[in-house]
């Protein structure tokens, strides 16, 4: 669905179903230079499950209007403008690499707001590789070729995903190409500059889950345990044959772990 805020045309999926702003909310939340179709397979699920759903292209991604934005900060408060304006409160938020920075910020920021929040492969800072920050401004495509390369596993590359015929790097090449011309530089650039993941972990107070991928390439497993460490007390996993790119290169048992825990902490009447 379209919808606007602040001025500019925002996409989401529903997962097939009408939103509906009574209902308990799953929020999907992408990462650096992607779209709301790396998760597709768990939004239909939890949509066919009571609940409504948004996976959102954050501002110039795919068809959300850019520019895109420029802070982590800045994505949180977008992202409590889109809260505000479809006047949804009761929110599990469902976030993967960069996006959940966004979300980390915004449960420390918004607390109100957020009933839980599911951090996919993610640290408490993500430092960007300097080979790979200056690609995405001076050679996109090398960028994009560095991206894909580091962010699946073998699965990946093997072209061993759920969808028979499908190739999750090609698709994400495709996705990469779709958005505005400076959207991967701007991601991973924000990523980059947010210094306020300590402070943030330490503000959230909602039940918190951390699913980790065993072949992850693109963030240090040190980063990961510091997140886990100041988080406090959230449910862990590991899903060890995974890369970086969880939801697409294990889209059931990710759905599983995201089912089991949305279910307790927000659940459907």
């Amino acid at each position: 669905m379209y919808f606007e805020v602040n001025g500019k045309r925002v996409f989401a999926t529903t997962g097939g179903k009408p939103f509906d702003n009574n209902k308990p909310t799953v929020v999907f939340l992408h990462g650096s230079g992607f779209d709301h179709t790396v998760w597709n397979l768990q939004s239909r699920f939890f949509a066919f499950r009571n609940y409504s759903v948004l996976a959102l292209d954050l501002p110039g991604h795919t068809r959300s209007e850019g520019p895109p934005l420029e802070s982590i900060e800045t994505m949180a408060d977008w992202l409590h403008d889109v809260f505000e304006w479809l006047d949804i409160n009761n929110v599990s938020l469902v976030a993967h690499s960069q996006g959940c920075l966004v979300g980390l910020e915004l449960a420390a920021r918004y607390p109100g707001r957020v009933r839980s929040v599911s951090f996919v492969t993610s640290g408490l800072e993500t430092p960007v590789n300097d080979a790979l920050l200056n690609a995405a401004r001076d050679e996109p495509e090398a960028a994009i070729a560095m991206m894909l390369g580091w962010g699946f596993g073998p699965a990946g590359h093997l072209h061993q995903g759920p969808i028979p015929g499908n190739s999750m790097v090609s698709g994400g090449r495709k996705i990469m190409r779709g958005n505005t011309p400076d959207a991967l530089w701007t991601d991973l650039n924000a990523c980059n500059n947010y210094k306020n993941g300590v402070a943030a972990a330490g503000k959230v107070s909602c039940p918190t889950q951390v699913i980790v991928a065993g072949q992850d390439r693109m963030v240090p497993k040190k980063a990961t345990d510091k997140l886990i460490e100041h988080l406090g007390s959230p449910a862990v996993a590991v899903i060890r044959e995974s890369g970086h790119i969880v939801p697409q290169e294990a889209p059931d048992k990710c759905r599983t772990l995201l089912k089991d825990f949305i279910f307790e902490n927000n659940p459907t009447t």
